[in-house]
């Protein structure tokens, strides 16, 4: 799938988004302050922000800037900063491919159930690294193939249909961290069955 079609998947689906995947998601969106490990006046990127769903979990003591490809869904989160009065928020239409910041911009960078949605993983994780500066934390919250082959084999066979909806089935995170560098310190499940995985990388 092209970047166009992400782009307009995720359009129509700005204005109920949060009624879809709100609840089902807050327990990860949970986790990410603590596996960010902020601290006052850390510089954090939160890729693929969409309705701005995690703005009311983290600190108002650091200088956040969240991205998305879909307008309509920064709509949303430019309400949403607006209606906590966030101050040390920007918002910024810009496709994760080709990230306009310099080397080394952020202390922090965040993708919440993000990754699985893009055409090319590997090339959006290693712009993630390139902007974050050396240290710095990589924190992913999202679902990656299962490590039990039947399941992982059922993961497969529906992820082509599940694109077309907007995201995959069948990224492996192991693949991942190997053809963009990483390595994994820490990794925790968010649900009791282990699907989705909280995941967070040291840029070094």
């Amino acid at each position: 799938m092209s970047v166009e079609y992400i782009e307009k998947v995720y359009n129509r689906y700005s204005g109920v988004y949060d009624f879809l995947f709100g609840k089902i998601f807050q327990s990860g969106r949970e986790m990410g302050p603590a596996l960010l490990d902020l601290f006052p006046g850390a510089k954090l990127l939160e890729v693929g922000v969409g309705t701005g769903l995690s703005l009311p979990l983290l600190s108002r003591k650091i200088e956040m800037t969240g991205i998305d490809l879909s307008q309509k869904m920064l709509d949303q989160a430019t309400k949403r900063s607006r209606a906590l009065r966030l101050r040390n928020v920007q918002l910024l239409k810009i496709d994760a491919n080709q990230l306009d910041f310099p080397d080394q911009t952020f202390d922090r960078v965040f993708a919440a159930y993000f990754i699985s949605t893009v055409p090319d993983p590997v090339k959006v994780v290693r712009e993630m690294k390139r902007v974050c500066r050396r240290g710095g934390y990589l924190v992913f919250l999202n679902h990656f193939l299962s490590e039990n082959p039947a399941v992982a084999f059922c993961e497969k066979v529906i992820s082509p249909l599940c694109y077309r909806i907007g995201f995959r089935t069948d990224l492996n995170l192991r693949e991942l961290m190997r053809e963009t560098g990483l390595e994994i310190e820490i990794l925790e499940p968010i649900d009791l069955l282990g699907h989705w995985k909280a995941v967070r990388c040291i840029n070094l």
